[in-house]
């Protein structure tokens, strides 16, 4: 027996060919929290600095 879950779903449309796209589960983890290290720059590669990171924690 599945079990149904409700699913969220969002319209969204591409602003050059005026596509409508449906993204699915948009918005699902909205009562979740989401924890993200300040450490971390989004910006440059994360794998990376997770391993940095763990290796600093490590040496601790």
């Amino acid at each position: 027996m599945s079990k149904k879950r409700e699913t969220t779903e969002m319209t969204v449309t591409d602003p050059k060919t005026g596509k409508v796209l449906v993204v699915r589960g948009a918005g699902s983890m909205k009562d979740h929290p989401f924890k993200l290290d300040p450490r971390i720059d989004l910006t440059k590669p994360i794998y990376e600095q997770v391993l940095a990171l763990e290796d600093a924690d490590r040496e601790r």
